[in-house]
């Protein structure tokens, strides 16, 4: 009996021991873990989480192995006490100590900026840095430049990576790079558009090649955005130049020639005058059939579905009425009465 009760207690200790060891080199494993990110890990405390949520984050977010060690070194160290809620950033190589540290830090500030739909990537540089973002020249240089270009598979022909930037509301960091904003833009571009182009089924203009579906399709969204405000009318906006490009039509939009203006160079003081649609740049579209070289703005989602659902109609011609909504035409006889009623009147 009591050689049994020896052979217990032998086997006890023999097991805490082993245990003892396991804990020991799961504790240093994980103090001497590196994580090497690719990019930024943005994680956020709210305020009043509990620390056993944010070590819950942390692990999620691949920054920590162990949560019970994490917390026992949180607890051990006092930053338990120390958390500051906010976002906090994790970039380049990553220890335990590291992130801990970067925990108690006071978190960087957030700049929100909405960006809306249909702006010119000109545009947006000029609305980030009247935000305080980054400056409008170094945003378009990075926009323009031949390395950001491949990055998002802009056109060769076209002006920069206009379209692809896309229109939402980013939480910035003040002095932060153009080039991270511009790469937080493209992110989201395909976070967007790439599930959009997965699930819709396209058109003949929109469709061929793999290579050029998408820039024919951020153009012609790009048109639709500039030429509507109106969410409704947007599919028939695109039934309207498709049906163009399908009768060898010129497109005949002002809103290409006006970017076409503005990307040359040349005198633009808000007016759209006969001189300017007989000036030849390559996104005239009364001078030349087919799509432009590429976009002409950002488009946004609502654009984007309707280029690719567009409406079933046989019109080729629509005008403003002069309330934001546009009349439809199916033929010039019924256009051009419409254009006197709306127009000349």
């Amino acid at each position: 009996m009591k050689r049994r009760i020896l052979l217990v207690l032998v086997l006890l200790v023999l097991a805490c021991s082993a245990a003892a060891v396991t804990a020991i080199a799961v504790i240093r494993g994980e103090i001497h873990r590196t994580v090497d990110l690719s990019g930024t890990v943005t994680v956020e405390v709210m305020p009043g989480q509990s620390l056993r949520s944010v070590a819950g984050g942390l692990r999620d977010a691949g920054l920590i192995g162990s949560e019970r060690v994490f917390l026992g070194m949180a607890y051990w160290n006092g930053v338990d006490r120390a958390i500051k809620h906010g976002r906090h950033e994790f970039e380049g190589r990553v220890t335990l100590a590291s992130v801990l540290e970067e925990l108690a830090r006071p978190p960087k500030p957030i700049l929100r900026v909405t960006i809306p739909e249909g702006l010119t990537l000109r545009e947006i540089g000029e609305l980030l840095e009247e935000a305080g973002a980054v400056p409008a020249d170094g945003y378009r240089a990075v926009a323009c430049s031949e390395e950001f270009r491949r990055l998002v598979d802009a056109p060769a022909e076209a002006a920069c990576a206009e379209g692809y930037l896309f229109p939402d509301t980013y939480d910035l960091v003040p002095g932060m790079s153009p080039g991270k904003v511009a790469d937080l833009q493209a992110a989201r571009f395909r976070e967007v558009v790439d599930p959009l182009m997965a699930s819709a089924p396209g058109t003949p203009e929109t469709a061929g090649p793999p290579e050029g579906r998408l820039a024919r399709l951020l153009t012609l969204a790009s048109i639709v955005e500039k030429e509507t405000g109106q969410a409704s009318e947007r599919p028939l906006i695109a039934a309207v130049f498709f049906n163009r490009l399908r009768l060898g039509m010129p497109l005949q939009t002002d809103p290409t020639v006006i970017y076409g203006v503005i990307a040359s160079g040349l005198p633009w003081d808000g007016n759209l005058t006969r001189a300017h649609l007989t000036t030849a740049t390559p996104y005239n579209t009364y001078m030349r059939k087919g799509l432009p070289p590429g976009p002409i703005c950002n488009p946004g989602v609502a654009s984007l579905e309707a280029v690719l659902r567009p409406a079933a109609t046989r019109d080729l011609y629509f005008v403003a009425r002069g309330d934001g909504s546009h009349e439809f035409s199916a033929n010039l006889v019924d256009h051009n009465r419409a254009v006197r009623r709306y127009q000349m009147r």
